[in-house]
């Protein structure tokens, strides 16, 4: 969005930490080529970093298996925003990692964190524990955690309306049936390319409808919480 064009045009740094598949920052790359990306992700292998090295050598992109690797190569650099999508759902102190994070000398005052979450612990169900989720957020509590870690917002709220409706159905069914049965936690995807792109086409109309809806002060749950945050000074 607005932020990845003005980090674009300033030739500025993106830490997407817990990176995972290097589709979207590949993504991110191609449509912002002026954004050095440098990914992170403790699931990396030494075998998964000297395949990286090689793919993306000469490339805007590096990636790492730690912060502490990457501050190492990025020394006195500042970065522009921080990345955290679906990450800290999964780390069971979230307040005590964003403080660690942001102690890195690579963190300035200015850098935007953009943080993804899913949302309502109400919801929560045998997906999220198969998924290792510690916790699903309100807006409330994101802000809450964020703000006891040293983060002040500048905007919050929720996104995928039509997947927070189907979330509800499949949580009923859960509740219901009281399903134990061993499940891989995701959904087995038989569909066609038609079909995926439809699926995301849906999904964006959902994203852009629900911007709307802010845009006239109209506030919509969804499945999952955006914040975009700096340090507090």
């Amino acid at each position: 969005g607005k932020e990845l064009k003005q980090l674009n045009e300033s030739k500025g740094i993106l830490l997407d930490v817990g990176c995972g598949d290097t589709w979207f920052i590949e993504q991110i790359s191609e449509k912002y080529p002026g954004i050095r990306v440098v990914a992170i992700d403790i699931l990396f292998t030494d075998e998964d970093l000297a395949a990286f090295k090689q793919k993306y050598d000469g490339s805007q992109i590096s990636v790492f298996k730690t912060v502490e690797d990457a501050q190492a190569v990025l020394g006195e650099e500042k970065v522009g925003m921080v990345l955290l999508l679906d990450v800290i759902e999964h780390i069971e102190n979230d307040i005590s990692f964003m403080k660690c994070l942001g102690e890195f000398s690579c963190i300035s005052n200015e850098t935007r964190f953009v943080i993804t979450v899913p949302a309502y612990q109400w919801l929560f169900s045998n997906h999220d524990i198969f998924l290792v989720h510690y916790r699903r957020y309100t807006n409330a509590l994101l802000v809450s955690n964020l703000s006891q870690a040293g983060y002040s917002k500048q905007k919050v709220g929720y996104f995928f309306l039509s997947l927070y409706l189907a979330r509800i159905m499949a949580w009923f069914k859960e509740k219901i049936t009281r399903d134990k049965k061993e499940t891989t936690g995701l959904v087995e995807w038989q569909g066609g390319k038609t079909i995926t792109h439809l699926v995301k086409t849906v999904l964006m109309f959902d994203f852009h409808l629900g911007r709307l809806f802010r845009i006239v002060g109209i506030k919509l749950p969804g499945l999952s919480n955006y914040i975009i945050c700096k340090k507090s000074a």
